[in-house]
């Protein structure tokens, strides 16, 4: 008489990682060191922090392509009046006039709204500065010359 046999499972296979990357703790460790004293046995915790959170790595990334101009980094918020006279500690109205004139770039405008970039806010807050430097300099000298002068 024949027993019946169970019915084997196929061995599964497992897909080997798309991607593996092989990371080198030692010189994370040396960095840390750089800027810490590190004992031993701190030395030692520290690399199996490194050691466990290379172990599993998530992978993060958009598949979507984002392209960046030079006169529009990503990192270079667009500001509303107000947000640029905060910015650089005047009033609203004064931004305004600053972009009527020309002296910032306008970015956008929709309706009466007007927004600029921070970098232009920023850029002109500088050259400002220099300006009033320049004729507290000048301002200065003059006003050494006519006191002091013979």
């Amino acid at each position: 008489m024949k027993t019946a046999r169970k019915p084997t499972e196929a061995p599964q296979h497992i897909a080997p990682p798309a991607l593996s990357v092989n990371i080198d703790i030692d010189p994370l460790v040396e960095v840390v060191r750089r800027h810490v004293k590190l004992t031993p046995q701190a030395r030692r915790l520290i690399e199996g922090e490194f050691a466990q959170l290379f172990q599993h790595p998530t992978i993060s990334g958009s598949t979507r392509k984002t392209t960046t101009t030079k006169s529009e980094p990503a990192t270079d918020p667009v500001l509303s009046t107000q947000e640029a006279a905060d910015l650089v500690g005047v009033s609203r109205p004064y931004i305004v006039a600053r972009i009527e004139a020309g002296d910032i770039p306008l970015h956008q405008q929709v309706g009466n709204q007007r927004r600029v970039r921070q970098s232009a806010v920023l850029a002109w807050h500088r050259q400002e500065q220099t300006r009033r430097r320049k004729a507290l300099g000048q301002l200065g000298a003059d006003l050494d010359s006519e006191i002091f002068a013979d």
